[in-house]
């Protein structure tokens, strides 16, 4: 993987973490939503 490809996934990553914070501030938020944002984060950061 180049260091091209590898930002591209550092974004996606922090577009899921943005989703997860937004998600998070809702009246009352699906929380297996905000924890799916967050894991998927979380693999893209590994993948990245």
């Amino acid at each position: 993987m180049d260091n091209k490809e590898g930002l591209k996934w550092f974004e996606y990553a922090e577009n899921d973490f943005e989703a997860a914070k937004i998600l998070s501030l809702q009246v009352k938020p699906k929380l297996e939503i905000v924890c799916y944002h967050c894991q998927q984060c979380a693999e893209k950061m590994m993948k990245g």
